[in-house]
């Protein structure tokens, strides 16, 4: 019987990199990453302690293809795990990787991923934060 884990953690919308490095230091204390639920619960499986590079990606657009997004990244070396509040969740072990590597090859593919993470987060958090000010303005008047 696999032993498992639980830990409480939040993450910021954009801490997705600090996120990953989490799951990292996890599966090398010999904790593998197997899914997070609302709000911020982690679960591990216990595991053979090896360095694996975990990754974040935010694309609801890659998500509608999900077929041909997850093979995309497959045919790099990374494992799909799942996806969670629109991000997909890879990973890698170190030892199959030749040199440092991201899922984002280039400064203009993080950007984009960025503006992705505001659109689609950010954007509806202002819309629903201006509408909660205007409705309590309303109802004071």
């Amino acid at each position: 019987m696999s032993e498992t884990k639980k830990e409480l953690r939040w993450f910021s919308i954009m801490d997705y990199e600090k996120e990953a490095r989490y799951l990292s230091r996890m599966h090398q204390k010999g904790w593998k990453f197997k899914r997070v639920t609302m709000p911020g619960i982690y679960t591990f499986e216990k595991c053979e302690p090896e360095k694996v590079i975990y990754q974040l990606d935010y694309n609801l657009e890659g998500m509608k293809n999900q077929m041909e997004y997850v093979k995309m990244f497959e045919d790099c070396g990374w494992e799909y795990l799942l996806e969670f509040a629109g991000y997909s969740y890879f990973r890698k072990p170190e030892a199959q990787m030749s040199r440092e590597e991201e899922i984002f090859c280039d400064d203009e593919s993080r950007l984009d991923m960025m503006n992705r993470i505001f659109r689609g987060r950010v954007i509806p958090l202002i819309v629903i934060f201006c509408c909660l000010v205007v409705n309590g303005y309303n109802a004071m008047a």
